[in-house]
């Protein structure tokens, strides 16, 4: 396959596969894939975090995370952390969901094996490098027909 479109099709129907696949893995915890996305992000980075900062991480509007964030708080997933400017929205993993994350490493690790079966270590490196590649491309500065 060497036709860009197609890989484009490619790159996008298995972003929908992936989303369902974990909605559906995720339905046991009353969580969706974007729930489960931040919530992975929160126990990488204990300290808590700024709807900005995983906006910024997620490559999203700062309303789609607070649309999500305002779910995950009436479900005592996270809770709000004081923060010394009023504008910031500050957040981290309620420490009683703390159960949480050996089944979100769990969820990763059998949704990885799934995946990648059968595919090298030098494929997903390849793979790796071509996809970050396209990021690059299409977020390079001034490059006005992305913007």
């Amino acid at each position: 396959m060497s036709n860009p479109k197609e890989l484009v099709h490619q790159i996008f129907q298995l972003s929908r596969t992936m989303t369902s696949h974990l909605n559906k893995e995720m339905a046991e915890y009353n969580l969706t894939h974007a729930q489960f996305v931040i919530i992975q992000y929160l126990i990488k980075n204990t300290a808590s975090s700024s709807l900005v900062d995983i906006a910024r991480y997620l490559n999203v509007e700062k309303s789609s995370v607070t649309r999500i964030v305002n779910h995950l708080e009436k479900s005592d997933y996270i809770e709000q952390v004081p923060s010394t400017d009023q504008r910031e929205k500050r957040i981290k993993l309620d420490d009683s969901r703390k159960e949480v994350i050996p089944i979100v490493h769990q969820i990763e690790e059998q949704f990885e094996s799934k995946a990648f079966k059968g595919i090298s270590n030098e494929e997903i490196g390849i793979t790796f490098q071509t996809l970050f590649k396209i990021m690059q491309n299409i977020n390079k500065p001034g490059d006005e027909n992305f913007e």
